[in-house]
């Protein structure tokens, strides 16, 4: 498991695994639903964080169905959230999506 990166303190030693921590993890969720207006879907982390990071999620297409709608995240823990994809304008009534990408970022949180 690599070592989360860590804000340097006097007397600290230089290790291979503090220089090539990382402090952040992205990936991409594939989404597919019928006739929905709200979907949830359970997204693990590669490596689990010490703490539950920041996090930002994004829908990588703007086409269709998917511009009346946002993602967000939900149930942050160390090891995973949950995706919450969402119709902004209930109004216009339930959609389907078919493969569509969902990016995310986590990151450590700032002291």
């Amino acid at each position: 498991m690599p070592v989360p990166a860590t804000l340097w303190q006097p007397g600290m030693r230089i290790t291979d695994a503090r220089l090539n921590a990382k402090d952040y993890q992205a990936g991409s969720v594939s989404v597919s639903f019928t006739s929905q207006t709200s979907y949830t879907q359970s997204v693990t982390f590669p490596e689990p964080f010490p703490v539950a990071p920041i996090m930002n999620c994004e829908i990588a297409s703007g086409s269709g169905a998917t511009g009346r709608f946002e993602a967000r995240p939900i149930n942050v823990s160390a090891t995973g959230f949950t995706l919450f994809v969402l119709l902004t304008d209930t109004a216009e009534g339930a959609d389907t999506w078919a493969s569509q990408p969902v990016h995310w970022t986590a990151r450590m949180p700032t002291a």
